[in-house]
């Protein structure tokens, strides 16, 4: 439960971070997701070092299910990160966690689906519920209104739900630090290739906020890793719904974002549907 608990408040310090680089700092996304990921691969390179941790599990040995599962994972990696950034410098904080909140519900129906031990049909009634809600938060004067960059979120979260899918199986033969940090390796090459960045036109203070949200990144996601293989999926999403709850309360209390009641209101549903969810399932 602790690991999760941390997992949790790593996310909402990244998200806050991020935010605040990307949308008041307003540094280009093609400059700040190559730079995040190189400070993600250091951080967690240096993390395997100190805590002498392996890359792959003892006694286990890779085949061709597992290479094809890994390559999945760094296409489905690449493609959502490049949505969720996008996402994030453009939607209010309010709205970018309101959809966000989705991916526990959506994560725990593929887990239904995918594996037996976790398949439960209030689970997906729920999450219909949510989905539903979601929708009618996002209705303006009759009509069903998501913008381009809602759109790219709700992409990126159906590909971070499938990516928890792929980690579980290879969280078989990989340790979670070390999986992580090939990962993140991997991805800063691929996104680098992409966007060909300017590192020259960071300034220092930027970056010390970039390695703070690189730092809360490694806290979140190895602690979400080891909280996947200790206590399964469905526990370790509950607890990472503390981190949405925490964005939105700073939102509104630090930020001074307008609160939309309609929001709130589907806030407060949804994250029912995620919690009920989450506890049926265990």
């Amino acid at each position: 439960m602790i690991v999760g608990i941390l997992a949790a408040i790593g996310f909402a310090g990244g998200v806050l971070v991020d935010k605040y680089e990307l949308s008041k700092r307003r540094i280009p996304v093609r400059t700040y997701v190559p730079l995040m990921f190189l400070t993600l691969c250091l951080f967690t390179g240096i993390a395997l070092v100190i805590f002498q941790q392996p890359i792959m599990q003892y006694g286990t040995s890779l085949n061709f299910s597992y290479v094809f599962a890994f390559l999945a994972m760094i296409l489905v990696a690449l493609a959502w990160n490049l949505f969720y950034y996008r996402a994030l410098m453009k939607e209010s904080l309010q709205e970018f966690d309101l959809i966000l909140l989705t991916e526990p519900l959506i994560t725990i129906a593929m887990a239904g689906l995918l594996f037996r031990s976790e398949r439960n049909a209030t689970v997906l009634l729920l999450a219909l519920i949510a989905s539903i809600t979601l929708v009618i938060a996002h209705m303006r004067r009759k009509k069903i209104k998501f913008d381009h960059y809602a759109k790219e979120l709700i992409l990126a979260i159906f590909l971070m739900s499938l990516e928890v899918m792929i980690i579980r199986y290879l969280l078989e033969v990989f340790s979670p630090i070390g999986l992580y940090f090939l990962r993140t390796f991997v991805v800063y090459l691929l996104v680098t290739a992409i966007y060909k960045p300017n590192y020259k036109t960071v300034k220092h203070a930027d970056a010390a906020a970039i390695a703070l949200t690189a730092g809360f990144g490694v806290m979140q996601m190895v602690l979400r890793y080891y909280g996947y293989e200790m206590g399964g999926v469905v526990i370790t999403t509950l607890m990472l719904l503390l981190g949405p709850l925490i964005v939105e309360m700073v939102s509104v209390s630090l930020l001074k974002e307008k609160v939309n009641i309609k929001t709130v209101s589907a806030f407060i549903v949804i994250a029912a549907c995620v919690l009920f969810a989450s506890v049926l399932g265990t």
